[in-house]
């Protein structure tokens, strides 16, 4: 496969990435203690080597198989998904302060450290599908950014129902006035010809 200058370095910069999660991955394994958690890591675990195993044989010419990139989804990875809505508000948290001069991780720090990753990696890998030039490189890096958006929003979950990642909410009359500020408008000829090309729209770039 012959590639870009540009989507060559930013492949690089996503498998050196990889290569860091997968490691600090081992470290959180080795430390972690909540047997929930450890089935989380240990299958975004698996995942992310798929993944990187996958871009370094498309970095070393091997070929590209798109549809049998490795794909993550909430369905099939996540007890909580679909069961479970997050918990709204923020109940009596506990204090949180850095520890300079800690040895181990406790599994809260585990926990932001993989959130972190994931945030990072969805970032990253976005960046570089919209500078690729060749459409299955981009398909691919599309892919994983996709899969750390899903494995982030499993921590996310995992956090949020230990009270350890909260979602505040605003007053209700706040977001009454925020959700009634935008109102639909209308497209082409307006009425449903104009509802029809904004479904239209939605399905080209939905998927």
């Amino acid at each position: 496969m012959k590639f870009g200058t540009h989507e060559a370095m930013e492949v690089h910069e996503v498998l050196s990435e990889n290569t860091c999660m997968i490691d600090h991955y081992a470290m959180y394994l080795n430390q972690c203690q909540d047997p929930e958690l450890r089935r989380v890591l240990e299958r975004q675990q698996r995942h992310m080597i798929d993944t990187y195993n996958t871009m370094v044989n498309v970095m070393q010419g091997q070929g590209i198989d798109v549809s049998r990139a490795p794909r993550i989804t909430m369905g099939s990875t996540n007890r909580l998904a679909g069961e479970n809505q997050p918990d709204y508000g923020i109940q009596q948290p506990s204090p949180v302060m850095p520890k300079p001069e800690a040895k181990t991780l406790s599994d809260r720090a585990i926990s932001m450290g993989a959130l972190v990753f994931h945030k990072c990696g969805a970032v990253c890998s976005t960046n570089a599908a919209l500078e690729c030039a060749n459409p299955n490189l981009r398909n691919l890096l599309a892919t994983a950014s996709r899969s750390c958006m899903e494995m982030s929003y499993e921590i996310f979950q995992y956090m949020n129902h230990k009270g350890w990642y909260p979602v505040p909410v605003m007053p209700e009359s706040t977001m009454n006035q925020m959700q009634q500020t935008y109102q639909p408008t209308m497209t082409g000829q307006g009425g449903q010809a104009g509802q029809m090309g904004q479904m239209n729209q939605m399905g080209q770039y939905g998927h």
